[in-house]
């Protein structure tokens, strides 16, 4: 039995904390969200009406409503649900993502999509060269830091600050992820921001898009909590990358990138060699929160309580290259990237 159809067919792009990050089709029923380079669909939902559960306490806000009136299944994973509220005109849904995260969908005409998704294309950076704004300096490779801790312990803004004071290249691995471009600008912005805002790419190879596409499954294993997840390809495809870039970029480098276990530390010191100097942030639960409160804004609630459970591990006294870095509220931006110099030293 059919729901009544309360939202208008056609193209609609997708926002996510007010930044155009993607575009879906609507038929009755059917939805589907685009890949990125807008040509086929890489997710099938179906959408139905209804009265179901209590809105987000932002979505309320926005929309004026206590509860959502769309429900969206994916249709390869009966478990993933996006609970929505559409406008009163059919041309907005406010959406509540499987894992927390708030996004809109806004309807627009089909010449307006078309022309939004040839400007995407044209301001894409290639795969295999993405722009930054380092001096080349092809095969003099320099130091290599990376980064790790939880969300929120500072991982992107003490990269930022190395290559503001210090002069490192810093590459972003969660753009890895998403297919953006690793070199972040300098500007005032959060990390967050500059990472939603990052140049798309293009010329992505097709295996590389799957393994990436089967590592996300992965990731929302460990952000359930799970114990039984596999990121041996993900970190291995995205140390080849860092090999390629370095060599291309040259200088020296800091990585910035959650990595949750000494095993999975370890094999990226193997593929990366015996330079790589691991730094592995950590700070109190309470002060963790403290940091993501800003976030909830735009992933909601629930998304930074799944990162305040995530589980990762420590460095440990008799790990080579690696070295557990305390973060105090006592301490500055700049204490923290000294005592990694001095390490470096």
């Amino acid at each position: 039995m059919s729901s009544t159809q309360i939202w208008l067919d056609g193209d609609y792009k997708l926002l996510f904390a007010g930044n155009l990050y993607g575009f879906a089709n609507v038929k009755g029923e059917n939805v589907g969200f685009l890949d990125d380079e807008n040509e086929n669909v890489k997710n099938k939902l179906t959408i139905k009406s209804g009265d179901f559960k209590e809105t987000d306490p932002k979505i309320s806000e926005k929309t004026g409503k206590s509860n959502y009136n769309v429900v969206m299944h994916d249709t390869s994973d009966a478990e993933t649900e996006i609970f929505g509220v559409v406008s009163v005109d059919g041309k907005s849904i406010n959406c509540r993502g499987a894992q927390g995260w708030m996004f809109t969908m806004e309807w627009i005409e089909e010449a307006e999509a078309e022309e939004l998704k040839a400007a995407g294309e044209n301001d894409k950076d290639p795969a295999d060269a993405p722009s930054n704004h380092y001096t080349l300096r092809p095969g003099h490779v320099g130091k290599l830091v990376w980064v790790s801790g939880a969300p929120g312990y500072g991982k992107s803004t003490t990269a930022r600050r190395m290559m503001e004071k210090e002069g490192f290249v810093y590459y972003e691995g969660d753009c890895f992820m998403s297919h953006k471009n690793p070199y972040l600008p300098i500007a005032e912005n959060s990390a967050i921001d500059a990472l939603i805002m990052a140049k798309s790419l293009k010329g992505v190879p097709k295996e590389k898009k799957e393994a990436v596409e089967q590592s996300m499954k992965e990731w929302i294993k460990l952000l359930k909590g799970e114990e039984d997840y596999n990121l041996e390809e993900f970190y291995t495809l995205l140390c080849e990358n860092i090999i390629h870039e370095r060599k291309r970029v040259g200088g020296d480098w800091v990585v910035a990138q959650a990595v949750p276990t000494r095993r999975l530390r370890d094999l990226i010191k193997t593929v990366l060699g015996p330079e790589l100097l691991f730094v592995v942030l950590d700070l109190e639960k309470e002060h963790q929160k403290e940091r993501l409160r800003p976030r909830i804004e735009s992933f909601g609630e629930d998304v930074a309580n799944s990162w305040m459970g995530m589980k990762y591990e420590p460095a440990e006294d008799d790990e080579e290259n690696a070295f557990d870095l305390k973060i105090t509220r006592e301490m500055e931006l700049d204490d923290v990237v000294g005592r990694i110099l001095n390490k470096l030293d």
